[in-house]
């Protein structure tokens, strides 16, 4: 003879929502929050190799090889150019030179500190 079970089932309405899935606020997922976490993680490991090595150790194994294999490159390619800007602002630096150095006499000394004086009495 078969058996009838006598349980009766959880719920006899309609099924229950699934559960969301829990996602990190987005404050976490942002670029600013990952690049911060980097930036500390950066911060740590060279704080620990200081530790680890010593800080003369740590300058002389790890930050003179970087900066030799990444800047020196950089600099390299920049220098003409800044040469080159240097050179063609040459005139405008002359001119403003030359303003400046009108402008810098005991009259014009004067009549700032005048109308300086008179714009603090306006506001007293």
């Amino acid at each position: 003879m078969a058996r009838k079970s006598t349980s009766k089932p959880l719920s006899t309405g309609p099924t229950p929502a699934r559960r969301k899935k829990m996602t990190p606020p987005s404050l976490l997922r942002s670029p600013g929050f990952k690049i911060g976490l980097v930036v500390v993680g950066i911060t740590g490991l060279a704080a620990l190799g200081v530790a680890l090595f010593g800080a003369r150790r740590f300058n002389d194994e790890i930050l003179k090889p970087v900066s030799a294999a990444t800047l020196l490159p950089l600099a390299a390619a920049a220098a003409p150019q800044a040469e080159r800007a240097w050179a063609e602002t040459r005139p405008w630096r002359d001119y403003v030179a030359r303003v400046l150095s009108s402008v810098n006499t005991a009259e014009v000394r004067e009549q700032v500190a005048e109308r300086l004086a008179h714009w603090i009495d306006r506001f007293r």
